[in-house]
This record gives C-alpha cells, structure tokens and sequence, in this order.
C-alpha cells in the first residue's frame, strides 16, 4: 500500500487519527480543524468500523465523520497487507493496534506519520514505537496557533461535556500554554 498523497505542498506527512479524537471532536462540532490543520486525515478500517461508520447503531459524531469521509478528506484506509502489530501494552484496544500497525507500515515506506490519539495505553505504544503523536488538546493547541480558533478554553469544556477524558491538570496545563489561565 503507497502512503496517500501528501497532506500540504512540499510535506510528505501521513496523519492517522484513531476513534477517540475523530468522535470527540465531531460531538462539538470541530472536526474540521483536522482538515486546516492537516488537509487529508486517515483512519483504519477498524477504527471506521468501532465508529459506526457504516452501521445503524453508531458512535456520537459518526454522522459528521461520515460526511468528512463522503466529503473525501477523512479516509478509510484498508490494510490487508499491512502486518499486525502485536502490542507491548495489553490495554491497547484493536483500533489503536490498528492505527499503529498502519501507521508503522507508512512509516517503514518512508512518509513522516503523525498518529492522533488519546488513550493513554494507546499514546504509549504509538511512543514506545517511535511514532509521533497529538492528542486531541494539542490539536487545540495547534488550531489556535493557527488562529482557527480564538480561544481553547470553550472547546476543552465542551469535549468534557461530552465525554471525552481529559485530566484537571491536562486542561490546566494547556490554558497555560495558550496563555488562557
């Protein structure tokens, strides 16, 4: 399997973002700050599949993450022949496995991959790979830098609101670094 095309003029970045991230950010409305950030966004199979993409029952957020993949920036990446990846920390569900797998296999063709993902098991394996990594407030972070939005405060409260984990001393410490606190 080739890597996609590159995401921006001039980079060969492939950027694979696993469920949590993708769902979080479309159950407040914001998934399009994956596309300006990163132009083309992959997702595995698997993590379509754990999303709901196709499915009657699904995740909160499928809709607006399938209109991203019909809109042709989110894309499901199949990988038959990409080698399973057999992960060190068995708290690594089979989308971040997957993500990984994937994300090790463009890696190996040559492509600068960014993985995003929140899950803690899952950010250590994607470390532990030698993969580099965001996590849904980095993404934030990045936005406002970007001046995509003015503020990160509103949206980590909002991705709280909806579920998404994210630690006191997470939040706290990125207010400090947009100089929200």
């Amino acid at each position: 399997m080739e890597a996609p095309e590159p995401s921006r003029p001039g980079t060969t970045r492939v950027v694979i973002a696993d469920a949590a991230p993708l769902i979080g950010l479309a159950r407040i409305g914001r998934l399009d700050l994956l596309r300006a950030l990163f132009g083309r966004v992959t997702l595995t199979a698997v993590v379509a599949a754990e999303i709901g993409i196709a499915a009657k029952e699904c995740a909160p957020g499928a809709p607006a993450i399938s209109e991203a993949v019909a809109a042709g920036w989110l894309n499901v990446a199949g990988f038959a022949d990409v080698p399973d990846v057999q992960p060190l920390n068995p708290g690594v569900d089979a989308g971040e496995r997957s993500t990984i797998a994937l994300a090790l296999h463009w890696q190996a063709a040559g492509a600068r991959v960014l993985v995003i993902v929140d899950d803690r098991c899952g950010r250590a394996e994607a470390r532990s790979r030698s993969l580099s990594i965001l996590g849904t407030a980095a993404v934030l972070v990045l936005a406002k830098e970007q001046r995509l939005i003015p503020a990160c405060g509103p949206l980590l409260a909002a991705l709280k609101e909806v579920g998404s984990y994210l630690s006191d001393g997470l939040v706290a410490a990125v207010l400090a670094e947009v100089g929200e606190a």
